[in-house]
């Protein structure tokens, strides 16, 4: 029986060890005649095969692991979850461990489906950023007609430590069968010490229905912003969007999206009011046998950014792309890394140099996480900016670090 199972002839094992019913109650064959029912569709059989096993050997991992995915195949995801938790426990080869989490991340989305999810969590942090004005590292300028323009110190850059705080909770209701809605809410505050203007309050809302249907998973989203910095114009949001996930397999992904948003300033700043139009796409990749279970992904997005003030200059297209690898060297740890580009042209002459702009904006950024329980983590974040512009006054470099403390709950 233990040759046909590693052979993938589960049937021919179930079939063998019928004809053996004498064996019945001897652990070793009760366990790989449980292994080839539930393998060979008797489901039922194969969970009261083991159970007789563990009953006898309570500490053998092995066959707890194949009773929790015995209860799983069954539907019966609370006592798979106490069993693939009890295993995990004990701490097993990191190639079980990521099983017995592709395990229990299934177990969470199908309970999701039938019971309502609620969730919350609140941050604080400290951090430093560069440039607080992403203003080019310029003290004049030259104009058309005007010839050099020098600046005023206010408009070089400028760095500060700053404060954060964030708040924020979410739910997903189950409506029909597949079929449930979500809806999140969050509300940041940063405060700058050194450098006076440039605090930032926001407050974000998203709610949309999903629905998933084996591999396919789509999701139509709403979402808006309100936001208010002391000086510099920055836009209230709001607008909708779609999504479309395909699993092609247990570990790849791919994901399609567009989605259109309006930005409204104030009113002083009203020529920069726009319709942001964005197309994106993405490929996952998880190696979740591999040390470490990274996981890749890559995007490609499209834009174009609409003036609705008749300026033509504060219009633009962009393209670009992402790349990010996580992974999780223990179970505490977690490393986010990630890179970014995106090529702006706009599509009338700069007002202030009289020409045309073209932008090319590199990203990086970076997550140290460290879980120290199941709902509070601390966190270690990088980000940089280089904006090279054929136009010096909008080239910049920026770079902020922070350290950030998180507490998460849920219900589930």
């Amino acid at each position: 029986m233990k040759v046909l199972i590693e052979k993938g002839k589960a049937k021919e094992a179930y079939e063998l060890g019928n004809q053996h019913p004498e064996l019945m109650g001897d652990t070793l064959f009760d366990y790989y005649y449980g292994v080839a029912a539930v393998d060979s569709g008797r489901i039922s059989l194969g969970v009261l095969s083991l159970e007789r096993v563990l009953l006898v050997d309570p500490n053998n991992d092995l066959v707890r692991l194949e009773l929790a995915r015995a209860y799983f195949a069954l539907g019966e995801y609370q006592r798979a979850k106490e069993e693939f938790e009890e295993v995990k426990k004990r701490q097993p080869p990191a190639g079980v461990v990521a099983t017995v989490n592709t395990y229990l991340d299934a177990i969470k989305e199908k309970e999701g489906r039938y019971k309502p999810v609620y969730g919350a969590y609140i941050e604080l942090g400290a951090g430093y950023n560069s440039n607080v004005n992403t203003a080019a590292a310029i003290n004049n300028i030259i104009l058309p007609y005007w010839g050099p323009v020098f600046l005023s110190p206010t408009a070089l850059p400028q760095h500060s430590v700053f404060s954060y705080g964030s708040v924020g909770a979410n739910a997903v209701v189950p409506l029909y069968t597949n079929v449930s809605a979500f809806v999140s809410v969050n509300s940041s505050q940063q405060r700058y010490s050194q450098i006076s203007g440039y605090n930032l309050d926001v407050t974000n809302a998203t709610t949309g229905v999903k629905y998933a249907d084996g591999p396919n998973l789509y999701k139509v989203v709403a979402f808006g912003s309100l936001a208010k910095l002391d000086q510099v114009p920055v836009p209230n949001t709001g607008g909708g969007g779609a999504e479309y996930v395909r699993q092609l397999t247990e570990t790849q992904s791919i994901m399609l999206g567009g989605g259109s948003t309006r930005m409204n300033y104030s009113s002083q700043y009203s020529a920069y009011d726009s319709t942001l139009n964005v197309g994106t796409v993405g490929y996952r990749k998880a190696f979740p046998t591999t040390r470490w279970k990274p996981v890749v992904d890559v995007g490609a997005n499209y834009a174009s950014q609409i003036n609705t003030s008749n300026r033509p200059d504060l219009a633009r297209h962009i393209g670009g792309g992402t790349l990010q690898l996580s992974v999780v060297p223990t179970d505490k740890w977690g490393v986010t890394l990630g890179v970014g580009y995106a090529r702006s042209n706009y599509q009338a002459p700069d007002i202030v140099y009289q020409q045309g702009r073209s932008d090319n904006l590199l990203s990086g950024n970076g997550v140290l996480q460290y879980k120290l329980t199941k709902e509070l983590s601390a966190r270690l974040e990088a980000t940089y900016y280089n904006n090279s512009s054929n136009l010096p006054l909008y080239s910049y470099q920026q770079w902020t670090g922070a350290l950030k403390l998180r507490y998460d709950w849920s219900s589930n």
